[in-house]
């Protein structure tokens, strides 16, 4: 009887030992065809972005866009984050390491969302889906239909769902000049800049306001400028290049050039002429009405003044270097004789970056009248004013 259990036991022991090794061959091949099946998904993935692309830098690996953006700069690294849009060749992404970067389009080789993106394709229009880019192509993958566009014909997305606050902008500048001593003044410059950016619109809004005092002899401060100047549009991008103006407004105030307002709304046409992501160049106008009120007038003189009128606005950015910012607005409107005839507005700035928000700005202002309405006193404007100033600049 002992024999027999010595026998069996050995030989039973032997069969779980021979059934468990097959059972950890079987559970290692599942998982190396697993790992396998997974390997070769990824080589696809890989392969289908590389045949896009035309490149094989990125045949090592490539992420899976599943809770985050991710985007792969032209030196083959790759940033994961939450994509807030690109507008005018530049990406704004968001990292959580880097904060919220603007880089510019050429420098992205592929960009792939986790999300649905409203979308502004040149020659389709306005179109959504999930958005993945290449060196050459923009494939936009929705609930009925996958569609690929040359990614020259891109001009700009945005995350669908934004919370609204995301497709704001909003830039403030304040100049402080404080002299005391033989000569007491004090110079305030106030700029605002504020921008929402939609996939296929833009309203942008721009407020800069002058106020100077000075020692007036008795200890008081007497103030010699003060005006101030709030433009508004809204643009719609038919194009990459050409944009309709519905509606376009200004109101400028000057009571020392003795205007008390002067306000203007008209439409009109725009087009890009340059805009390779380093610089751009855009002219932008039509018809429009203004009327003026002014301050005092000579007797049997009118208090305001409506005129029909034609505005022409010029915007150019260049970036000069990586940290520094050139950038020139030219404003013209066209009256008649008594509303002022020609009048134009131009700022020109030269914006150094300190961090990633702040920047130290130089503005030369330069506003002409060209016929400035006599005050009551008999006294003419003088027909120019300059202004140079010096501040700091926050954007949000």
């Amino acid at each position: 009887m002992i024999p027999r259990i010595s026998i069996i036991v050995p030989l039973w022991l032997l069969s779980f030992v021979v059934l468990a090794e097959q059972a950890a061959d079987q559970a290692k091949t599942e998982a190396e065809v697993k790992d396998a099946e997974e390997s070769q998904a990824i080589i696809e993935q890989v392969k289908e972005v590389t045949d896009r692309s035309g490149s094989d830098t990125s045949k090592t690996w490539i992420p899976s866009a599943v809770k985050f953006d991710w985007v792969q700069l032209t030196s083959n690294e790759w940033l994961k984050g939450e994509i807030k849009g690109m507008y005018k060749d530049s990406l704004e992404f968001d990292s959580d390491k880097l904060d919220l970067l603007n880089i510019d389009w050429d420098d992205v080789r592929i960009l792939r969302s986790y999300r649905v993106n409203n979308i502004n394709i040149e020659g389709v229009g306005a179109t959504s889906g999930v958005l993945e880019v290449t060196d050459s192509s923009v494939e936009v993958i929705n609930d009925y239909e996958n569609q690929t566009y040359d990614r020259s014909d891109l001009i700009s997305f945005a995350p669908g769902g934004k919370e609204e606050r995301d497709l704001w902008a909003i830039k403030a500048a304040l100049s402080i000049d404080l002299r005391q001593g033989n000569t007491d003044q004090i110079d305030y410059t106030a700029k605002v800049n504020i921008k929402r950016r939609a996939s296929t619109t833009r309203f942008t809004m721009d407020y800069i306001g002058n106020i100077s005092k000075t020692n007036g002899g008795d200890g008081s401060l007497v103030e010699t400028i003060n005006n101030h100047r709030l433009t508004a549009s809204f643009d719609y991008y038919k194009t990459r290049y050409f944009f309709y103006t519905p509606v376009f407004m200004e109101l400028y105030r000057d009571p020392f050039t003795n205007i008390a307002l002067r306000s203007t709304i008209g439409t009109g046409l725009g087009y890009t002429v340059i805009d390779n992501g380093r610089s751009e160049l855009s002219f932008g106008g039509g018809p429009a009405f203004s009327k003026t009120e002014f301050i005092t007038v000579a007797a049997g003189e009118s208090t305001t003044e409506s005129t029909p009128a034609a505005v022409l606005r010029t915007a150019y950015d260049y970036e000069l270097t990586k940290a520094i910012d050139f950038i020139a607005r030219y404003n013209i409107q066209m009256g008649n004789r008594a509303s002022g005839g020609y009048t134009h507005h131009v700022i020109l700035t030269i914006e150094s970056e300190i961090t990633g928000a702040l920047d130290f700005d130089t503005s030369f202002i330069w506003d002409r009248t060209a016929h400035p309405t006599q005050a009551a006193d008999g006294t003419s404007p003088e027909p120019d004013d300059y202004r140079v100033t010096f501040g700091i600049s926050y954007t949000y």
